[in-house]
């Protein structure tokens, strides 16, 4: 009964707010795959009763539904934001009454733009929805100041019922706080006022300050401060340098009080250990390694238990790794349940009794179950993408390639369903750089390439992380150098394999991604076209802005050390003389990571240069393509442009 009280619920809701897409046999419409989920997150309320969600209407508006498992009633909206000046990001339970909500928006900041965000409170009845940090919290801050980033929860204390603790800047506009802020009572406290040097703070399983954060802009370096139970002195713990094997960082604490679980390399790869750092001389134990992988990871916690039961990391079988006996037992037993897909444990009631998963994989839209210990039902809650829920979608393969240099690079290739061979192919670079791809997990660029009639390829070019240190170090300096030839490489490995048309080649990507598009459109004679959303084209403008706002010693790092003069000749703005294909570039006016004048002083370059081009700006659009009318716009245009330069 109740699977059926769920499922009719939802779907009264979804007929009543969103429109049905027909789907034919073959191609899917684009705005299906041009739109973001329909349902992005499921969350049990602290007490199993109740569950929320966080959908994109119909008409791209962002909204918190809420679902009270008791009553025989449907979903219901508490919260709405038509994404303009405010877009909800997501939110979690406080308690059974209360949600909060992550918010932000960009505002314009010294000739530049900057992301704000936002902390918001809802009640489950509707009520009360608005920020919690008002503009008197900042009353000490100079020039009217109003802290950047409100939404970071460091302790959701959860033996505190009415309190937890945010750091920012209040005191300060150098350094953050730790504040203590009364959600019920819209109040606060400073219970850590900031330090110089220190960028961030962590708490111990009480909720004490324990650990923090420095970093020295003039040395790359930084360090990692300690207060030992007791004592009121903070000592250096460990000292590190920016992209350093020495890399330390903490994850977090245990029960016990001078116990931590921390990331360090280990033969080359990042592991997890545990120590106490109360000692002078530290002794780290080994907790967890990969033979071929860094564990980039976190801790996992029970709120019955103070130490971890685990970490996210997933081994070869992409599951959890997990300490705890009766916490694997039962994990295992949802993997066995659903054997050909991922699952990913959500939250669970505090009696631990339900709990929320999602399952999916790479040629599988994700859905949302809700599960029953006592009752032994597991019953589905939503589909992310509803009109994807009957298709399956061609499946990633992970392959590997040589570069030139012999450097060997792992990669993923899609292909369209029952086609293998002189296909019309997409290079697909990720952002970053200093990111990676996976083989797992739905991906909506992939699968709407392949829809079309493409074969992908994505590769995780020197750089990339999750490869070791060596890999990683190896990309540093190389924009426009090694790692644009590891791309090219995936090129020519797909087509000596016969995979691509070498007369059909489109490179294709955002970021980092659109930098790579860009420079392959300048520099190589492979690609029949480009697509580049949101990409650096002069890398002189990134430093100088990175410079601004405290980042210049990290991308310095990341650039290599050139000057001046070899940045501009690695600048896709200056090379586009040398582009003799037709590029689509897309970037949007409310991009705080790459500016808007990257694309117009693309756009302008390539008109002096006679490139044949398209530049389309889009209005309050943002780094990921959040909102709907934004990415749709994107999709429809990059299918056109294909479709006219490489078919499909």
């Amino acid at each position: 009964m109740e699977k059926k009280l769920i499922q009719f619920s939802l779907l009264t809701f979804i007929v009543f707010l969103f429109t049905e897409i027909a789907l034919s046999d073959d191609q899917i419409p684009t705005e299906v795959f041009g739109s973001p989920p329909l349902i992005g997150n499921v969350k049990i309320s602290p007490n199993g009763e109740k569950i929320a969600m966080y959908a994109t209407l119909n008409n791209g508006d962002s909204a918190i539904l809420i679902r009270d498992l008791t009553k025989n009633e449907p979903l219901k909206p508490i919260a709405s934001s038509d994404n303009k000046s405010l877009k909800l990001l997501s939110f979690n339970w406080f308690d059974d009454e209360i949600i909060l909500a992550s918010a932000w928006l960009a505002q314009d900041l010294y000739n530049t733009k900057a992301d704000y965000t936002r902390l918001l409170r809802v009640n489950v009845d509707g009520s009360g929805f608005e920020p919690l940090f008002k503009k008197r919290h900042f009353k000490d801050l100079p020039l009217r100041w109003e802290e950047f980033n409100q939404t970071r929860i460091i302790d959701w204390l959860p033996d505190d019922d009415e309190n937890i603790l945010v750091m920012l800047r209040m005191s300060n506009a150098r350094s953050p706080d730790v504040i203590k802020l009364n959600v019920k009572k819209n109040s606060i406290k400073t219970v850590k006022k900031g330090v110089a040097g220190v960028g961030s703070w962590m708490t111990d399983e009480d909720g004490r300050v324990r650990i923090g954060n420095t970093y020295d802009r003039n040395r790359s370096a930084g360090s990692i401060i300690f207060q030992e139970e007791g004592s009121t002195k903070w000592r250096t713990v460990w000292d590190y340098s920016s992209f350093g094997e020495d890399t330390i960082s903490v994850l977090g604490f245990g029960e016990a009080p001078n116990k931590v679980w921390y990331e360090a390399y280990k033969d080359g790869r990042i592991a997890v250990f545990s120590a106490d750092i109360s000692k002078q001389n530290i002794e780290p134990e080994l907790v967890y390694s990969h033979p071929k992988r860094d564990v980039e990871t976190y801790l996992r916690y029970r709120k019955d238990k103070k130490d971890p039961i685990g970490i996210g990391f997933r081994d070869e079988n992409f599951h959890h790794v997990t300490w705890d006996k009766e916490q694997a037992e039962f994990e295992e037993s949802i993997y066995a349940k659903f054997s050909d897909k991922e699952v990913y444990f959500g939250g669970t009631s505090d009696d631990r009794n339900r709990y929320i998963i999602f399952v999916e994989n790479s040629s599988t839209a994700g859905s949302f179950y809700l599960g029953d210990k006592k009752l032994g039902t597991l019953d589905l809650v939503a589909h992310a993408y509803p009109a994807l829920a009957n298709k399956v979608l061609p499946a990633k393969k992970a392959l590997f390639y040589k570069a030139r240099d012999g450097l060997e690079i792992e990669a993923f290739l899609t292909l369209p369903e029952g086609k293998d061979k002189n296909l019309p192919t997409i290079i697909f670079p990720h952002g970053g750089p200093i990111a990676a791809d996976g083989e797992k997990g739905f991906d909506y660029w992939t699968s709407f390439f392949a829809n079309r009639g493409y074969a992908v390829v994505q590769m995780n070019f020197r750089g990339s992380t999750g490869y070791g240190f060596d890999f990683m170090k190896a990309g540093l300096g190389q924009w426009g150098g090694q790692m644009q030839e590891d791309v090219e490489d995936a090129t020519y490995w797909a087509i000596k394999e016969g995979i691509a048309d070498p007369d059909r080649i489109c490179i294709v990507g955002g970021s980092y991604g659109g930098y790579a598009a860009l420079m392959g459109a300048a520099t190589s004679d492979l690609y029949q076209c480009s697509v580049s959303f949101a990409g650096v084209s002069d890398l002189l403008y990134l430093l100088d802005g990175g410079r601004r706002y405290g980042g210049e010693e990290s991308l310095r790092i990341m650039l290599g050390d050139k000057s001046r003069s070899e940045l501009k000749e690695i600048s896709p703005v200056n090379l586009a003389d040398q582009i003799k294909i037709p590029v689509l570039l897309v970037q949007g006016d409310d991009d705080s990571r790459v500016l808007l004048k990257h694309g117009q002083a693309m756009r302008d370059a390539m008109e002096e240069a006679g490139v044949d081009y398209i530049y389309i700006q889009q209005e309050d659009s943002d780094h990921f393509l959040t909102l709907k009318r934004n990415r749709l716009q994107f999709f429809e245009e990059t299918e056109k442009f294909l479709k006219k330069h490489i078919g499909n």
